[in-house]
């Protein structure tokens, strides 16, 4: 049997806030296979996001494992970290805030490319030609900025340079919740197909019952840090055990009527 291809166990972080210390993550563990989506839901201040800058390192535990294609990812430093972060990318909320907004769409896939020495500067301009059709958009839109484009477009771009280092794994941090219904739908629709066609995991991370069972395989439900119930999506979903769970599902409208009919 394969091993998983990210594995986390007993992950902790803690805050020091006002005198007092504040567990952001405590003691939670969890594991995503190839071609996988993992989705971790809460409500706002449960944890969802400080776990996926540590399962990135763009700050470290105080506490537990991260295993990643089988090496001790906590172990590694210097150039064996930067090679592996090409197999581990992120797209966040909102582009227009994470990248710079006058940058032109060329320049935004460009970069990884250039950084990892994935393509020669004469290989490149193909290379984003074919980052913007796979992700439906037309390699005409390269020398716009990011700014002068429609907020669904923003979110395909930041798809393609996630997708530009051929990643195994995806970390999307509420990456539809900012988006319009149909533009989310359209979005979710290019994940699964991705999904489908190179087999990339997802790590993806919403408050939104109703976009997790769209798309996750499994979810883990986070209270407070802490996990407050995990399992196959639309059975925990459809029969939550946890007051949190319950509490999540009834905030969502279509979800509280689906299950009640």
């Amino acid at each position: 049997m394969n091993s998983p291809l990210l594995t986390v166990s007993g992950l902790a972080k803690r805050y020091r806030r006002g005198g007092k210390t504040i567990a952001a993550v405590d003691d939670v563990s969890f594991a995503i296979e190839p071609g996988e989506t993992l989705a971790l839901a809460g409500p706002s201040g449960s944890g969802k996001s400080t776990i996926a800058r540590l399962v990135l390192r763009l700050i470290e535990p105080d506490a537990g494992r991260i295993q990643f294609e089988g090496d001790d990812f906590l172990a590694l430093s210097g150039s064996a970290l930067r090679a592996r972060r090409a197999r581990l990318q992120m797209v966040f909320q909102d582009p227009l805030a994470a990248f710079n907004p006058r940058a032109t769409v060329a320049r935004l896939l460009d970069d990884p490319l250039r950084i990892h020495g994935i393509a020669s500067r004469a290989e490149r301009p193909r290379r984003i030609a074919a980052l913007l059709e796979r992700v439906g958009l037309n390699a005409d839109l390269a020398p716009r900025a990011i700014h002068e484009i429609s907020g669904g477009q923003r979110q395909r771009i930041a798809i393609a340079r996630a997708i530009a280092t051929n990643p195994s794994l995806i970390v999307l941090d509420e990456a539809v919740s900012a988006l319009d219904v149909s533009v989310r739908g359209d979005i979710l629709n290019l994940l699964l197909d991705l999904q489908a066609k190179e087999r990339i995991a997802y790590l993806f991370i919403s408050h939104d019952l109703g976009v997790v069972r769209a798309i996750a395989h499994r979810v883990v439900i986070l209270d407070a840090g802490r996990i407050a119930e995990s399992g196959d999506a639309r059975a925990v979903i459809g029969a939550p055990q946890s007051a949190i769970g319950k509490a999540l599902v009834m905030a969502t409208p279509k979800l509280h009527r689906t299950t009640a009919s």
